[in-house]
C-alpha cells in the first residue's frame, strides 16, 4: 500500500519512507523537504492501479475528490490522466517539462529527402481550360505524350488503359505548366486566351486554400517529385520520387507517400486529422504534412504535457529509459474531440526541434483507448515550407 496525503493549501505528498522508497524506484514525483511531491496525474494514477490511498486530515480521498479539486486549473485533466496512465502501464517514464533540463538542438530527429531539379523546357501548344470543371484538355499528341511519359503531368487517354489520346491537366498542372512550360491556356468558355494568375485568382474565389495547395504543389514538382492527387487516400496529393514514370516498368506500381497541406490558420478535429493519417498507413504509405507561408512570428509559445522516455538497448536486451537518459519525445496529450489548429501544431514541432527530442502526439478516444504518432521533420532541400513525417508509433 502506497500512504499519500494531501492538502488544498500545500498539494499532494508522501511522507512514508517504505511508500517513498517505492516512489522514488519508479520516479514519481519530486523530493522536497524530506518528502516527495506529487503531481496530481501521478497521485490519481497510484490511487487508481498502484494500491494508493491518499488521506485529508485523517479522511480517505475519493479519485473524483481529489480530481475535482484540481479540474478548474488543470486544462483537460482526465485527458492528461488518461495518457499519463497509458505510459506508465507500459512501464516507461514521463514527466512535467518542469522537472527536466532541455539537452538543445540535434539532427537525429530530421528526415532529408533527396531532389532532383526540375529539367523545365518551353513547349509550343495550347490547352482548352473548362473553369467549371477545374481542368484543361491538350490535343496536342506530340506534346501530351511527352508531358506525360517523360514529366508525368496529367493523364494521357484513360487512366490505366490504352485507349486515347487526349491530354487532360487538373487546376494545379495547368497553372504550373503555364508558368515554367510556356503552354498557353485557352478558357473554353470565355473564347480567350487566359493568364495563369487569372485562373489562380478566379479558382480561389472558388475554392478555399488554392493558393496554399498549389505552392506546395509548385513546390514539391521543381524538386523532381511527381505530385498527383491524393483523393483515394484521404490526402491532397501523393508523392512519386524523381525518376519515377507511368511509363517505366516497376515505377507506374504504387506511390509511397501521400501528402495533406495544413494551412497555418486553419483548425482541424483530431479524428478527421487522424483518419487521413490511418488511411495512409493502411495502404502501407508515409504520410507527409506540410505547413505553408510560415514565418517566425507565427511561433508561440504554446504549451505541452509531458517530455516522455521510451527504452533503450542494454545487455541482456531492452531496458526503460529515466530522466538521467537524454528524453526522447516532447508528448501532448489531446482527444479525438478537440481542434488543433496549423500555427499550434507548427509551434509544438519547432519547441521539439529547440529542446532535440521528437514530437509525440498522444489521442485518446472515446474509449478511452490511446493511439500514439510521431512527428519529424522533413528537409526538402532549398524549399522555404516546413513538411513533416507523421508516423503511427507503439511504444
Amino acid at each position: 500500500m502506497l500512504l499519500l496525503k494531501w492538502d488544498p493549501k500545500t498539494g499532494i505528498w508522501c511522507e512514508d519512507a517504505e511508500s517513498m522508497d517505492k516512489l522514488r524506484g519508479n520516479y514519481f514525483g519530486k523530493e522536497k523537504d524530506g518528502k516527495i511531491m506529487l503531481d496530481i496525474e501521478e497521485a490519481l494514477y497510484l490511487i487508481s492501479f498502484q494500491n494508493g490511498v491518499c488521506s485529508y486530515d485523517g479522511n480517505p480521498v475519493s479519485f473524483n475528490e481529489l480530481a475535482s479539486h484540481y479540474a478548474g486549473n488543470e486544462q483537460r485533466l482526465f485527458i492528461k490522466f488518461n495518457a499519463f496512465r497509458d505510459w506508465r502501464d507500459r512501464g516507461l517514464i514521463l514527466k512535467r517539462p518542469e522537472y527536466v533540463k532541455p539537452r538543445g538542438k540535434t539532427d537525429k530527429n530530421l528526415k532529408k529527402y533527396p531532389a532532383k531539379k526540375l529539367g523545365i523546357q518551353k513547349l509550343e501548344a495550347k490547352a482548352y481550360w473548362y473553369p467549371d470543371s477545374l481542368f484543361s484538355v491538350l490535343e496536342d499528341e506530340f506534346v501530351g505524350k511527352k508531358l506525360f511519359e517523360d514529366y508525368w503531368f496529367g493523364q494521357w487517354g484513360i487512366y490505366k488503359q490504352e485507349r486515347g489520346s487526349l491530354l487532360k491537366l487538373d487546376f494545379f498542372e495547368t497553372v504550373f505548366l503555364a508558368k515554367h512550360f510556356g503552354i498557353k491556356i485557352f478558357n473554353a468558355e470565355a473564347k480567350k486566351e487566359e493568364k495563369p494568375e487569372k485562373i489562380m485568382k478566379d479558382v480561389t474565389r472558388k475554392r478555399e486554400y488554392t493558393k496554399q495547395l498549389y505552392e506546395v504543389y509548385e513546390d514539391w514538382r521543381l524538386r523532381g517529385y511527381i505530385v498527383k492527387t491524393g483523393f483515394k487516400f484521404g490526402s491532397h496529393f501523393r508523392i512519386y520520387f524523381p525518376g519515377s514514370s507511368p511509363v517505366k516498368e516497376g515505377h507506374w506500381v504504387h506511390s509511397r507517400h501521400v501528402l495533406h497541406v495544413f494551412p497555418k490558420e486553419q483548425k482541424l478535429l483530431i479524428s478527421e486529422w487522424a483518419r487521413a493519417v490511418r488511411v495512409a498507413h493502411g495502404v502501407k504509405k508515409t504520410f507527409l504534412l506540410a505547413i505553408p507561408e510560415l514565418t517566425k512570428s507565427d511561433y508561440i509559445d504554446y504549451p505541452f504535457d509531458y517530455i516522455a522516455y521510451r527504452r533503450k538497448k542494454a545487455p541482456g536486451g531492452l531496458v526503460r529509459e529515466t530522466p538521467e537518459d537524454r528524453p526522447r519525445y516532447l508528448f501532448v496529450a489531446v482527444s479525438e474531440d478537440e481542434h488543433i489548429g496549423g500555427i499550434e501544431l507548427a509551434s509544438l514541432l519547432n519547441i521539439s526541434k529547440e529542446m532535440g527530442v521528437e514530437l509525440l502526439l498522444s489521442i485518446t478516444d472515446r474509449e478511452t483507448s490511446i493511439t500514439y504518432y510521431v512527428l519529424k521533420k522533413v528537409i526538402l532541400p532549398e524549399s522555404d515550407f516546413e513538411y513533416y513525417e507523421i508516423e503511427w508509433m507503439k511504444p
